[in-house]
């Protein structure tokens, strides 16, 4: 038993080692000069300094953290627009109507296909229907994201909101668009934020999509692509990029803790069934 706890005990410090450890070395060589981060990697910034955040914005790094912005807030809010809309129509019908318990099943396989299979063919659509821009990716975000939301939604749905609610609301004189938008989306508040988390974390750090859709327009970048790109252009500058990697982790690390608090609720009801 204390053989185990040790074992235990011993793979929570390896995992807080190889979480914070990069942390550290990414956050002290922000504020370090180039030459300190050659010369000494793990010890502390001296001097202290921010002249690698004012060089990477000098740079031009301001417009492509708006276009990872906008990216993410039109993805997320189609998503969450979309997708739940979906799965309330479908987990109140697929009990009684097998097309529905088909479309459901046809929309979840895409969990199961790898995007490596599609990724070349799908670059290949894009560029020809002229969608190889931001709008495009905006496209397939919402699009890549329908198999695992829609689970997430159904799962949560069928366990946690009853169909007497629909048929309280229709007593009250609601119509179906108004029984979804005024009783069931503000219901789906926790699942909302699940989603928004989860997708807000891939589409934020994204490197693939971009790197297809977006590398051949300089103005289009996003942050990844951005980074990818400076650090091949001043690979000797290292502390410039690693003040870029700390301002795209402040990012998303603020909109983590703004709703952290309702993602494991929302994750334990929507995995349910």
């Amino acid at each position: 038993m204390k053989a185990k706890k040790t074992a235990v005990f011993a793979a929570l410090v390896a995992g807080l080692l190889l979480i914070f450890v990069p942390m550290y070395l990414t956050l002290t060589s922000s504020f370090k000069e180039t030459s300190q981060i050659t010369s000494d990697f793990f010890g502390l910034p001296n001097p202290f300094t921010l002249f690698n955040f004012e060089r990477v914005f000098k740079d031009g790094l301001s417009m492509h953290f708006i276009n990872s912005g906008i990216i993410t807030v039109v993805s997320i809010a189609l998503i969450i627009l979309v997708i739940p809309m979906a799965g309330y129509a479908l987990v109140r019908h697929m009990q009684r109507k097998k097309s529905y318990q088909m479309i459901y099943t046809l929309l979840i396989i895409g969990i199961f296909v790898p995007f490596q299979v599609i990724m070349l063919p799908l670059t290949n659509l894009m560029g020809k229907l002229n969608l190889a821009n931001i709008p495009g990716l905006i496209i397939l975000y919402l699009t890549f994201a329908i198999p695992q939301t829609l689970f997430l939604y159904t799962g949560y749905i069928r366990s946690v909101i009853p169909a007497e609610l629909d048929e309280a609301a229709s007593i009250d004189g609601c119509n179906p668009i108004q029984t979804y938008f005024k009783i069931i989306f503000p219901v789906l508040k926790p699942m909302h934020a699940t989603v928004l988390i989860i997708n807000a974390l891939w589409i934020w750090n994204d490197f693939l999509l971009p790197l297809l859709m977006l590398n051949r327009n300089k103005d289009s970048w996003t942050l990844p692509l951005f980074q990818y790109n400076y650090q091949g252009q001043y690979f000797s500058d290292f502390g410039p990029s690693f003040a870029s990697y700390v301002i795209g982790i402040v990012a998303i690390l603020i909109v983590y803790l703004i709703f952290q608090r309702n993602i494991i609720s929302g994750m334990a009801n929507g995995a349910i069934k």
